[in-house]
């Protein structure tokens, strides 16, 4: 190799690495100078839009990661395109869970609701009977969620066995569960007389609200 010479040594760096380097520093700066408090409110924002969108700014750099990871970013998070379909047809579940734990920690009761739908069909029946638990405070607050849960697994179109299996909550052998289809309303609780009751009827519209494979 030959030897460093002085022109070398002092050569001025070139005009575009200037550019880049102003750019960087002055964008990192800018981040900042905002407010926290104002930057959590701007990412809750953008939650509020999109899943899809909070979850590519958080990978855009640190500060912006940091910030998103705040509870009040997650307790207004949209759980339209949130990746349901990563549970359900087994990709990444723990993923999937994760966000979904983050939103639920944060006292989403979106989130709340799609966890109970979850714990309904777990298989498990300690997980099952969590999930009848957790839907006596959902119902009053949810069917907004109800509807957009259901609209999410038309479109994902996913043939899970899971979703075959019906989980029957009643373990009454009568027949003084009402036959209907669509969401109980909470004062008609007393017609329906019984909480399993309550939830499979909400199990059975969801799942005939799917495609049939």
């Amino acid at each position: 190799m030959g030897r460093a010479t002085t022109s070398t040594i002092l050569r001025r760096p070139s005009n575009s690495n200037i550019t880049k380097r102003g750019e960087q520093s002055t964008s990192s700066n800018t981040i900042e100078n905002i407010p926290r408090e104002l930057l959590i409110e701007i990412l809750s924002r953008i939650a509020q839009t999109s899943f899809t969108d909070i979850h590519n700014v958080k990978l855009s750099c640190k500060d912006f990661h940091e910030a998103a990871e705040d509870t009040y970013v997650y307790r207004h998070m949209s759980l339209d395109n949130f990746p349901l379909l990563d549970y359900f047809t087994g990709k990444r579940p723990k993923s999937a869970l994760g966000h979904l734990q983050r939103a639920l920690d944060a006292n989403h009761i979106g989130a709340l609701y799609v966890t109970c739908i979850i714990l309904l069909f777990s298989g498990d029946d300690e997980l099952k009977a969590c999930g009848m638990k957790k839907s006596k405070y959902v119902r009053g607050k949810l069917k907004e969620d109800s509807d957009k849960l259901k609209s999410m697994l038309r479109l994902m179109w996913v043939e899970n066995p899971a979703l075959r299996r019906l989980p029957v909550c009643c373990t009454r052998q009568d027949n003084h569960r009402r036959r209907r289809s669509g969401w109980v309303e909470m004062d008609d609780e007393e017609e329906v007389h019984c909480e399993g009751c309550t939830v499979d009827s909400e199990i059975k519209f969801l799942v005939e609200s799917l495609p049939q494979w």
